[in-house]
């Protein structure tokens, strides 16, 4: 079964790891981009307009043009140290460019000239997170509760470290900390729900109606509730969640992977294969839709139509080692 990672900002980070680039001075351009016209020409009138460094910046960030994006930062800073946007822009490219130690940098820069500034501090335990450096991450935190003792994100961050230090008791306490503070932060409700399914806890579903009921609509929500569902046996009612899933959102892949497969572990094989046919018209790319398609096929008898998924599923990716199996079982006989 295909299970969603939670969608908070923590979470949807991967761990960069630190990678030395050249950097490539990028002359002024002109190639008929009008943002970047009106970017180069406030530039060249005033090379000491900090704030059009930073459009450009992010203009370049956008297009991941990572070099010239530090480069404009970089010269921002120099002529005004004092605006938090720049460091953080400066950090977040980094970190796309997998320079996660000169993003921490960066975000040590940032705090030390604005000290007293929140959301670079959370931003700094944040990036401490991304490095695995949990003490120090925490007494960022530390600082930020000193400045306000009722800040539902610092209590969040906490949680993250605790999280990652398998320290589940306190990690519970951090979170639940955080929702009372700040009951629409749907991560911390998230989260808490996969904490206490872990620990076989029923209550877990409880959390994962709080984060649907602040978000109805979005349906990775819904697949966290689902795959606890299928996960403890609940199965008509982990399909009417998917059910519900691809009423929101009839292009997300994962809801019909995982209906099918509950449907062909009930010998459901129409079903099964109404729900991987859809899979395979949205995602053409899914190996996995051909695979799952063929073994519906497979049961329904219908051997060439199962041949022909089971190589496409090898098309796409020829490593498959349960495909190759199917098929060649399908071949001998």
């Amino acid at each position: 079964m295909i299970k969603n990672c939670s969608f908070c900002l923590i979470c949807l980070i991967y761990i960069f790891t630190s990678c030395k680039n050249e950097k490539t001075n990028v002359p002024l351009q002109n190639n008929g981009d009008q943002a970047l016209e009106v970017f180069n020409k406030a530039i060249e009138s005033d090379s000491l307009d900090h704030n059009a460094l930073y459009e450009r910046a992010n203009y370049y960030y956008e297009q991941e043009n990572f070099d010239a994006s530090i480069e404009d930062l970089k010269k921002a800073l120099k002529i005004e140290r004092t605006d938090y946007k720049y460091y953080h822009l400066l950090s977040d490219v980094y970190l796309d460019y997998y320079r996660s130690k000169d993003a921490l940098q960066t975000m040590e820069s940032c705090v030390h000239f604005i000290p007293q500034f929140i959301p670079s501090l959370l931003k700094l335990s944040e990036t401490q997170i991304i490095l695995k450096q949990y003490d120090q991450s925490l007494l960022t935190v530390n600082k930020i509760l000193t400045l306000d003792d009722q800040n539902a994100e610092a209590y969040f961050m906490m949680g993250m470290n605790y999280r990652s230090l398998k320290d589940n008791s306190r990690a519970i306490n951090s979170f639940q900390m955080a929702t009372e503070l700040d009951p629409e932060l749907i991560d911390a409700w998230m989260i808490l729900g996969e904490l206490f399914e872990e620990l076989k806890n029923p209550i877990a579903v409880k959390y994962y109606d709080a984060a649907i009921d602040l978000q109805p609509e979005n349906p990775i929500t819904y697949h966290s509730k689902a795959f606890y569902l299928q996960n403890n046996n609940q199965i008509d009612e982990a399909l009417e969640v998917y059910r519900k899933i691809n009423l929101i959102d009839k292009n997300y892949e994962d809801a019909y992977l995982n209906a099918g497969i509950l449907y062909y572990t009930l010998d459901s094989f129409p079903q099964a294969f109404e729900q991987f046919n859809i899979l395979a018209n949205i995602k053409p790319q899914n190996y996995l839709a051909y695979f799952y398609r063929g073994m519906s096929n497979k049961a329904l008898n219908k051997i060439e139509a199962a041949k022909s998924d089971l190589n496409n599923c090898l098309n796409l990716n020829p490593d498959f080692t349960k495909a190759k199996q199917a098929l060649d079982l399908l071949s001998s006989n």
